[in-house]
């Protein structure tokens, strides 16, 4: 895989996150449950952080890229999966519903994925 498709995958995971959270955000706001746990500002926030960390990616900085990828590998991997995992035995209480559950992870699993190719240099430099 090039740099370049990987960079617009890692795009694509920042976005879906981001209105995962948006979405959580108008569904409380409107007086509804927020789709997960993690507060809908702070998941967004911390996503559009994630987005710049992709700029050095862009800008053909290899070293400091992977170096955020392996920071984001951390920071996401706790809070984008194992966290939820941790929430499980709770019966699901802080989430809308089990596919807003499945589907947060899910989305985390596939960032985490790319993440870890990141990191690892797997990529091609084109």
């Amino acid at each position: 895989m090039t740099l370049k498709k990987l960079l617009l995958l890692q795009i694509m995971y920042a976005a879906l996150g981001i209105g995962y959270n948006v979405v959580s955000h108008l569904v409380a706001a409107s007086g509804g449950k927020a789709l997960s746990s993690t507060a809908p500002l702070v998941g967004g926030l911390s996503l559009g952080v994630y987005a710049l960390c992709l700029l050095p990616g862009f800008l053909g900085l290899i070293t400091p890229y992977r170096i955020l990828m392996g920071l984001s590998i951390l920071v996401f991997g706790y809070g984008g999966i194992i966290k939820h995992l941790l929430n499980y035995p709770d019966g699901l209480t802080q989430y809308a519903s089990m596919t807003a559950y499945i589907i947060a992870i899910g989305i985390n699993v596939y960032g985490l994925a790319l993440n870890i190719l990141a990191a690892a240099g797997r990529f091609e430099r084109k």
